[in-house]
């Protein structure tokens, strides 16, 4: 089965840093740049944490998977994961945790996104 159609969800990721224009004697000006559409697939994976008197503690995971052509950086920042009807898969504004290449035989075949949650969808902080 090919990758490209397991990846059924569309997000925007946030390059931060990138030249946007210069102002009028030359100099760059840098701010955020959006990339929109990207293809990804979003997923929630629960690790077993550690077991105890008071019960087990789960670590629960948001694992973004994004084709070989699309290299992300760590300072980016991911949002509007929706599904293809637009409907929200993950709601909130995410930073990259860690982004791993995966490799098939020979070549690069997709990257994994461990995602950590910077803000709620209105803006706010999570605590």
């Amino acid at each position: 089965m090919r990758f490209e159609r397991i990846l059924t969800h569309r997000c925007t990721i946030v390059l931060t840093g990138q030249k946007i224009g210069e102002t009028e004697y030359g100099k760059p000006i840098y701010g955020e740049l959006p990339v929109e559409d990207v293809p990804c697939r979003a997923e929630q994976i629960k690790r077993r944490a550690s077991v105890d008197q008071y019960g087990v503690d789960f670590i629960t995971e948001n694992i973004l998977f994004v084709g070989p052509d699309q290299q992300t950086p760590s300072d980016a920042k991911i949002k509007d994961i929706r599904d293809l009807k637009n409907r929200p898969v993950l709601d909130g504004v995410y930073t990259v945790e860690k982004a791993q290449p995966i490799y098939s035989k020979v070549r690069l075949h997709h990257y994994e996104i461990t995602l950590q949650k910077e803000s709620d969808s209105d803006g706010q902080k999570e605590s």
